[in-house]
This record gives C-alpha cells, structure tokens and sequence, in this order.
C-alpha cells in the first residue's frame, strides 16, 4: 500500500491545498474510497495541512495492516468491529520501547478511521462497521482492548473456570478445525471442498493458490501426477509462485497433494472434456488445477460465492466463511499446537525464533517477530476464553478423511 502526495489539483478552488494525498495498492492501482476521502479533506479550508497529513496518515497505517495480514488494503470495506478490535491489539502489542503508541493515541487513531468509515457511508460506500462517531468508545485496560458501540450486546458465557467471556466478535472470523470436514461436505461442488483443504493446510492467498499447476514445470515439476505406489514414499513438494510482487517458495504437504492426486485429479480429467466443449476443442491449460463442474476455470469470484453459500446453509457451523478465513486458521492453529508442544501455552510471551520463522515461511510475511507475536497473543486469549481446544492427530485425520482417505 501507498500513499502519495498529488499536486493534480493544485491551487485550484477544488483544493487549496499544494498536494493532494491518494492511496494506491501494491499494483498501483488507486484505492478509491479513501482516495476521495483525502481528496474532501483537502478541500476544507479548515483544516491545515498538518491536520491533513496526520488523517491520511493514520487511514494508511490501517490499509497497511490489512495489506499485511492478507486482508488487501484495496477490501477496505470489509471491516467490521472484529477487524478493528484485531487492529487495536496489533498496535498493543507492537509498541515501541517508550510505550508507543499510548492508550490516548490510539484512542485517536479509532476516532479518526471512526470519521473515515462514516464518510465513507454518507458517500454511499458500503461497509460492516456499523458505527456513529459519537457514539464510539474504546476501552483499554492492561493488554485488552474492544471498541464499545451504544446499544452493543456483548454475549457473555460461563464457562468452566467461572470466568465469563464475549463471543460476539471473536467467533464471526475464526473457523474451529474441528468444523473442517462438516464445511466441506456442505459444498454444491466438489472443487471448492479441494481448495477449502488446500487453504487450511498451507495458508495461501486466493491469488496464490491460483497459481497451483495441474501440472507444473521448472522448480514445481514436482506438481503432477503420481500412481499409487509412488504416493506411499512421495516427500513434500516444493511450490513456488508469485506473492505481492515477490517469487515465494513452500514445501507443499506431501499428504494434501496425495488426496489431490487420487480424489481430485480423475474428476479434472473429467471437467477437461467439459472446457473442451466449451472452447472449440481447445484443453484447458496446465497451469490451471481447478475447474469448475461446468468445465469453467475457478475464479476468485466464484470461490468467495460459494463461500458465501455455504455460510447461508443453516447446517453449518460457522456464521461465516471467507478464504482468509482458512488463513487465519491455519496461523492460529500452527501457533496453538506448538505452544502446546513447547508447554508455553497460556504462559507469558516469550519469542521463539525456530517457530516464527517457520510461522512466516508459511504466511509470507517478512518482519521478524511481527506476526508471531500477533498469533501468540491471539491464541492465548483464544485460549484462555474457551474459544479454542487444543486437538490432536485425530481431527485432522478427520479432515482427510472427509475425502475418503483413511
């Protein structure tokens, strides 16, 4: 994410201001809602042009983190009060050796995307924080944080240790593993229950694991088809695709790939003849793994939609269900079992270099500590809250199970 100064409209009497700031994703492209946002600031005469810098600045603090965490600065209206407490105890638990930013600032920082976010629904921009400016609290206390609307119904639940905890917000984005093989028996088509696997297992991108090859070529020739003998000895398979500009590399589950190979791979063949009819004989190409039923190349849209449908089903177990979601998952799992495995889980925090890099590896994120910091912290209150059971072996058996391995 970007943010540039323009001077387009320079001493103009559309902004007497000498730039302009705009937002841009990492392809360059603007980002038109807070652009336009900017752009009504720059505006007002009555607000200097420090003032200006300093709200700018503070919207591109926010879009960064979500670039960040995987959630795209460009998907700026998919925030929610889950979205912003999760922001709040980012900037906690990444101060600064003085303590910054403090309690005060960062109660600043919420007011400033609070006004943001109600511009944004006065200019017809829909979004899921569902907030009046006035109305918005933010409560720190210690290492907790939660934004606090007026007529807010916080669910509260006792759970064994007599302690009571708020559900509301933590649930709506967190897929239980344990849910894992409901959600993908509950898919129309059989692809999305592949790529629901796939993304639970290595924590991909839509964007990157789109770049999975029915059959690959170079360094991911190891991306093809195997018989049944070969499966029995087959070895993680390294997967390289392009992240956010950058050629990035993992060791593709050995045992995800087998099930690809045995469930997946005949039922492609057979989608092929489908994208053949469809396309003047022409066979679909080898860079493509997922087709739709139809014969269609799976797009993110249709992998968000149905997504989406599965939520809506009232058999299923989650509220909701994105592919960040799976994301998401995948990291807060990866921490809670090698908590569990080193006994520090529910204990203080203590940084792990062997974990965290193999936790940013996974994630693609570069800033050492950052991330496994944030997940730590997560999983602990997670934890802590009875939101999370540590599982063993068997669930996620289940889970490959739910495709007929046994």
């Amino acid at each position: 994410m970007h943010l540039l100064n323009s001077d387009g409209l320079k001493n103009t009497d559309v902004s007497p201001k000498d730039t302009v700031p705009i937002y841009l994703d990492d392809e360059f492209q603007v980002i038109e809602g807070p652009s336009y946002w900017a752009i009504s600031l720059a505006q007002k005469r009555s607000r200097s042009i420090e003032t200006l810098k300093q709200y700018t600045t503070v919207l591109a603090r926010f879009l960064q983190w979500r670039d960040d965490q995987g959630i795209k600065a460009m998907s700026w209206q998919l925030t929610d009060e889950d979205v912003i407490n999760a922001y709040i105890g980012y900037l906690i638990d990444n101060r600064d050796q003085y303590g910054r930013p403090s309690h005060k600032t960062i109660e600043d920082y919420i007011a400033t995307l609070s006004y943001f976010f109600k511009w944004a629904t006065e200019k017809g921009y829909k979004h899921y924080w569902k907030i009046d400016p006035h109305k918005v609290t933010v409560r720190i206390k210690g290492s907790n944080a939660m934004v606090k609307m007026e007529k807010q119904v916080e669910k509260r639940m006792e759970i064994a240790n007599g302690k009571s905890t708020i559900f509301a917000l933590e649930q709506d984005k967190f897929i239980h593993r344990e849910n894992i093989p409901t959600l993908i028996g509950l898919f129309d088509d059989v692809v999305y229950g592949f790529i629901a696997l796939v993304l639970w297992r290595t924590a991909l991108r839509p964007k990157e694991l789109f770049q999975l090859p029915y059959m690959g070529v170079g360094i991911n020739s190891g991306l093809k088809r195997y018989r049944d003998e070969e499966l029995l000895a087959l070895n993680d398979i390294r997967f390289r695709f392009e992240s956010k500009g950058k050629d990035r590399e993992i060791n593709f589950p050995a045992d995800v790939w087998a099930i690809i190979c045995t469930k997946w791979l005949p039922e492609r063949v057979k989608r092929a003849a489908r994208y053949q009819e469809r396309n003047n004989g022409k066979m679909p190409p080898n860079n493509v793994l997922f087709l739709a039923e139809n014969g269609t190349v799976v797009t993110p849209k249709m992998l968000r939609d149905n997504f989406n449908k599965v939520a809506q089903n009232h058999t299923c177990p989650e509220k909701k269900i994105t592919p960040y979601m799976f994301r998401h998952a995948f990291a807060t799992y990866f921490i809670l079992d090698r908590l569990q495995a080193t006994n520090m889980l529910g204990k203080a925090y203590v940084y792990n270099a062997v974990i965290d890099a193999e936790l940013r590896e996974w994630m693609g994120h570069e800033n050492i500590g950052t991330t496994y910091k944030h997940y730590v912290h997560l999983v602990n209150r997670y934890f802590y809250n009875g939101l999370l059971e540590v599982m063993e072996d068997p669930v996620n058996q289940a889970i490959l199970e739910a495709f007929g391995q046994s």
